[in-house]
């Protein structure tokens, strides 16, 4: 017979050379991840640092998703309206800093407080401004004339549809675009928002482009134009590019909203019969109130105006009394 310290000494080393190989499989795994991680983020960070090129990549894959769903005989449909697209964002952006001018003047003074005129920087301003004139006459001449007389046209037939889809995608993925919705969305003068717009935009514009793309990825990969070569590597790049890189934006800009939103977190909203009795008017602004905060001295602010207060100090506008804990 054994003696039983030497059969449970012998079992031990037997697990032990067993498990030896599971445990530097798990290793070299662990360490392939961890890399792969590494790779991830660094290449995350050289994205985020070339903003401009992933905001023409992301356009370029989403107008190829088009492309693949509604023309998939048509593949220059999407470069076409691309191309036409930032032309025509171009030729406004110009018209609209043309017309915004004010007391427009070719020289340019040695200081903002002398009256000494630069000749060599004034003739460089003369130059660059003719320049910027001439290249937009050229180019909505060329608009025109290639519209006009259909040259050139024989691959780019976009359905109502299709232009619908890929003009709302660039207006909220165009940086000039983005700038410009917050005023839109003070129009619209929607009391939820609080006057938070500024930071709605960007949240509601990152959102509403993922979602896009992830359904055309979807319908692309499963319903129409799957089996055409490459469309699972484009449905990969867009995935990536466009709907994780985006939603991963969307949360940056989604945390500062939330925590500016924390702010008045703890003031409840205004009833209906309290705004009466107020006449409907913040103290701060004087400007008529459709929803209001309420602070525990029962004085009433627009949410934003109340938030702006207490980044400055933690006391009620009105009475002065200590709001924070």
């Amino acid at each position: 017979g054994c003696h039983p310290k030497a059969c449970d000494a012998f079992c031990a080393e037997c697990l032990t050379h067993e498990r030896a190989p599971k445990m530097e499989l798990l290793s070299l795994l662990r360490s392939q991840w961890e890399a792969l991680e590494s790779f991830r983020d660094r290449l995350e960070a050289v994205v985020q640092r070339c903003e401009g090129m992933l905001l023409l990549l992301n356009q370029v894959l989403f107008f190829m998703l088009c492309d693949r769903w509604f023309c998939p005989d048509d593949r220059l449909t999407g470069l076409y309206s691309l191309l036409f697209y930032n032309i025509l964002c171009y030729l406004c952006h110009y018209a609209a800093n043309v017309f915004s001018l004010r007391d427009y003047t070719p020289y340019v003074h040695v200081s903002d407080t002398s009256k000494i005129r630069h000749l060599a920087m004034s003739v460089t301003k003369v130059v660059l401004d003719l320049t910027k004139g001439v290249t937009f006459v050229i180019t909505g001449v060329f608009m025109l004339l290639v519209f006009g007389l259909e040259q050139g046209l024989e691959h780019f037939s976009p359905s109502w549809l299709y232009v619908a889809l890929t003009s709302a995608y660039f207006a909220l993925t165009e940086r000039a675009c983005q700038d410009r919705l917050p005023t839109v969305l003070g129009w619209l003068q929607l009391a939820s928002l609080e006057n938070l717009e500024p930071l709605w935009a960007p949240v509601l514009c990152r959102l509403a482009s993922s979602l896009a793309t992830l359904l055309l990825v979807v319908a692309v990969s499963f319903w129409g134009g799957g089996h055409g070569g490459g469309a699972w590597g484009l449905c990969l790049l867009a995935s990536y590019f466009n709907v994780y890189l985006g939603l991963k934006a969307m949360d940056r800009h989604l945390k500062v909203l939330l925590q500016e939103r924390a702010r008045l977190g703890r003031f409840r909203f205004a009833t209906r019969q309290e705004l009466k009795g107020l006449d409907d008017v913040c103290p701060v602004c004087l400007q008529r109130m459709s929803l209001a905060r309420v602070t525990p001295c029962r004085h009433m602010f627009h949410g934003d105006c109340l938030r702006r207060s207490l980044k400055d100090r933690t006391t009620c506008p009105m009475c002065k009394q200590e709001l924070w804990c």
